[in-house]
Order: structure tokens, then sequence, then C-alpha cells
């Protein structure tokens, strides 16, 4: 059978009694051999106690011996990464309150390094699932960390193109996975791969800019000028600088302190102008982050000879998706419907899978089913950059960080189950593609019914609204020029 990356594997089982025996022993590509031999009536059928995996590559399969009836803890181990993402994010949130975006990037960063390493060589099946939990959670630290900075250091245009093609480095990752994969000889080495380079983060850490509306709040005044005049250096705008600028910030610090603590985000559900649109909101984000995850997972079912270039497809398809996202958001005003009917047209093209004739075998057939496969891709990244960008401006101002933070955790929720999802492709290699493109095009549905909230035109020198400076107060306009480009 083939492990997890396409190596063949050999298990056999001889008990003392011959009429017992139970061995199986075949080649992954020859349709004509099934996973086991079919039993008579009158044998008695026992488990294997263990197995004889023949491989030149050593995966988490053959290291846990994760076939037959332990297969589901393939998708136990995928889904406890999932989890661990779920609870960075909470955990990481909490955090902020009294942890600048920045360090808490760098503790993230020292943190999966060392856990991702642990990780790699840990020979108990329970404590890889643990460290690898504690690894995601950690990453989870870095990219929260770095996505409130980027939130907060940008402005207008350049603010929604930002958080829209922050997407775009998951599908690079994607891409370089195979890279990575190439250069290892087994999972342990693939692990130290992935984590060591975070080392180069660190040594780049010194030039990440500190959130400055973090530290306004904090009333760390000094921090934040220093990070806004380098701002104003890097635009060439430090002639429109007052000679009170430290005084408006010393101000508009006070106001931060002041100002009472935001509600808390459940109470997003008692205003009943928006809960329409909340309850889609939050149906979009368990669905297509659910989807995100499955149908990258789902690649494997496909073959894994050609796995390494299928990723680099499905990456592909990730960023083209991204890309179509951010034309709908800047160029279209029925972004929601487009898109919508993008992910009706993507998740009906999965079905097309069941009319490739059998006789179209191989390389042929894999390109074929990655084909169908990889339109409802790019509709999901298509959605997934709408959600991330546009979330906030359908709710109410005093409820946008609580809509977005709950959307946010009930999609990592949901996305426990892909893992489980890709699972069922033990009854068929179609059914989780079917299963996925089914749930594209209901999530396309939904995406249909989001009414857009009509928006308020905003003064050109002014900051973007949802951005660090005006959540605390206006700058006067000429200020508001030196920033109108970073911040």
């Amino acid at each position: 059978m083939a492990d997890n990356n396409g190596r063949m594997w050999h298990a056999s089982f001889q008990p003392a009694n011959k009429k017992d025996v139970w061995y199986f022993s075949f080649n992954y590509n020859d349709p004509t051999l099934t996973s086991w031999l079919q039993p008579s009536n009158d044998t008695k059928i026992k488990p294997c106690p263990e197995f004889e995996h023949r491989s030149g590559y050593k995966s988490i399969i053959t290291q846990f011996d994760l076939v037959c009836s332990r297969y589901l803890l393939i998708a136990t181990t995928q889904s406890a990464h999932l989890f661990g993402v779920l609870l960075g994010g909470i955990i990481s949130t909490q955090l902020l309150q009294s942890i600048s975006p920045r360090n808490l990037m760098l503790l993230g960063m020292y943190i999966q390094i060392a856990c991702g390493c642990i990780t790699g060589y840990i020979t108990v099946y329970e404590m890889h699932t643990l460290f690898r939990c504690l690894s995601a959670l950690f990453c989870a630290f870095m990219y929260t960390g770095g996505a409130v900075i980027m939130n907060d250091i940008t402005g207008g245009k350049f603010k929604t193109v930002t958080i829209c093609l922050f997407e775009q480095f998951w599908a690079i990752g994607v891409m370089l996975l195979p890279g990575l994969d190439m250069l290892t000889n087994s999972w342990s080495e693939l692990y130290l791969a992935l984590s060591l380079p975070t080392f180069a983060l660190i040594f780049l850490h010194r030039w990440i800019p500190d959130s400055p509306r973090w530290l306004l709040k904090q009333g760390r005044i000094r921090e934040a000028k220093a990070c806004l005049e380098e701002a104003a250096r890097c635009n060439g705008t430090e002639e429109h600088i007052s000679s009170d600028f430290e005084h408006q910030l010393k101000s508009m610090s006070e106001a931060a302190a002041a100002r009472p603590d935001p509600d808390p985000w459940w109470t997003i559900w008692r205003e009943k102008a928006p809960v329409r649109n909340l309850i889609l909101l939050h149906l979009a984000w368990g669905i297509f982050l659910t989807m995100y995850y499955g149908t990258l997972l789902n690649i494997t079912a496909f073959g894994r000879e050609q796995i390494h270039l299928n990723t680099v497809f499905a990456g592909a398809s990730e960023m083209t998706g991204t890309f179509i996202g951010l034309c709908l958001i800047m160029l279209t005003k029925n972004k929601w419907q487009w898109c919508g009917l993008f992910n009706v047209v993507g998740g009906s093209v999965a079905y097309l899978a069941w009319l490739i004739p059998t006789d179209i075998t191989n390389d042929d057939r894999v390109a074929l089913l990655m084909g169908t496969a990889m339109v409802s891709k790019m509709s999901i990244s298509c959605s997934l950059a709408l959600l991330f960008t546009c979330t906030a401006e359908l709710v109410e101002t005093s409820k946008k960080s609580g809509a977005v933070y709950s959307c946010t955790i009930w999609g990592r929720t949901c996305f426990l189950v892909a893992p489980f999802i890709v699972a069922t492709v033990k009854f068929g290699q179609l059914i989780p593609l079917t299963a996925f493109g089914s749930i594209v095009i209901v999530g396309g549905i939904i995406v249909l019914c989001i009414k857009e909230k009509p928006q308020a035109k905003t003064q050109r020198n002014s900051i973007y609204p949802e951005t660090m400076l005006t959540s605390i107060n206006r700058l006067p306009e000429k200020t508001a020029d030196v920033f109108e480009h970073r911040f």
C-alpha cells in the first residue's frame, strides 16, 4: 500500500494456525488487486499485531503503523494541527492585551522552532499529535501578530490590497512544500526543514515595525512616534509632520486609555439589523475554511506519483483565486453575488469527474481529476479573500471587531472535520471530491444571499476608518497626509 508520500509498503501476519492466516501484499497502481484477500466463512480473522514496511521513505504511516483500523489516526493528527491553529488564535487574541504584536510574533517564532523540531523526533503517536498541535498553536502566534501589524500600518486601498493578498503567502508556502519534501528522506527531516527556516524570520524581526495603535493604547508615546516618523521617512513626507506631533499623539493615547473596552464579541447578536448577514457570514466562514483545507489534503486521492506537481498546481490555483477575489473587491459593485456564482459553477465542475471515461488512466486521468477539483479550489480562495477583507464592512462599526473574531473562531472550529471528510476516500476515489463540490455549491448559494451594506464616503485626506489612528482619534489634515500610504 502507498504511504503518505507515495512510497510502497508491505504488511504480513503469520499466525501459528494456518487457517488464521491474514496476509496482504499488493501494488498501489494495480487496480486488479484489492487491499486484502477475501476470507472464507470458516476463516477466523485476526488483526495484524505488527507491520513490516518496505519503503525508502520513513513517513508517519510507517513510523506509527497508521494502516487498516488505524487509518483514521492520519486524519486525527491532521485535525490536531488544525486545533492548534484554532487554539492559537484564541490565546494570541488574549495575549495581545498585554503583549505587543511584534513581541507576540517573536515569542511564536522561538517556541515554534522548538516544538517543530521535537515533533520530528518523537516516536510515540500521542506525543507526536500533541507537539504537532503545539507547533501549529505557536505558528498562529506568528501570523496573528503579523496580521495585526499589517492591518494597522496600512490604509485606504493599500489596506484592502494588503489584507486580501495576505492569503497569497499561504499559496506560496504550498508551492514550496514539494521542494522541501524532495530534499528530505523522512518525515522527521521534513519537520526540521519546515521549522529551522524560522531562524531567518528571527533575524529579520528587527526590521518589523510594531503596531502604532497598540503602542498608543499602552501609553508608549515615544515608540509610537518613532514608528510613525519612520513611516514618514519611507514615504518621503517628513515635511508634513507638524511641530506639535508628539502632543497630538499624547492626546490620542489619553483618549484611548479613557475609552471603555469594546463590547464583547458575543454582543454582535444583540443588534437586530445585521443578524441575517451575521448568520450568512458565519456559515460562509465555516464552509470555505473547511473546504480550503479539505481540498488541499484531498490531492493525495488523485495519485501519489504526481503529488509534488499536483501540490504546486493547487498552490497556483489558490493564487489565481485570490487575485480573482481582489478584482471583484476593487472593480465590481456586486462582489458577493459574483463570488457566489463562481462557487456554484466551481462546485458543479467537480461532478464532471464522474464523467471521465474508465479507459483513461495514469497521468491523463490524474490531470483531468485535478482539473475538475482545482476550479472549486480557485472559487474557495476567491471566497476567503472576500471574507477576510470585507466581513467587517457588513456590520455596524461598534461590532466590527467582534464579528471578525466570532467568524474566525467559528470557521476554525468547523475546519477540524476537514481531514475526516478526506478520509472517506476509502469508500471511493471520488467520494470526498463530490462531497467538497456539493458543499462548495451550498457555500456559493449562501454567499449569493449576502447583502451589501451602504458605505459612507471617506475624505480623501483622512486615514482609512479602520486603521490604527482613526480608531483612536482624527489627525489634522496635513498630518494625515504623512501616513496616507503606509499607515
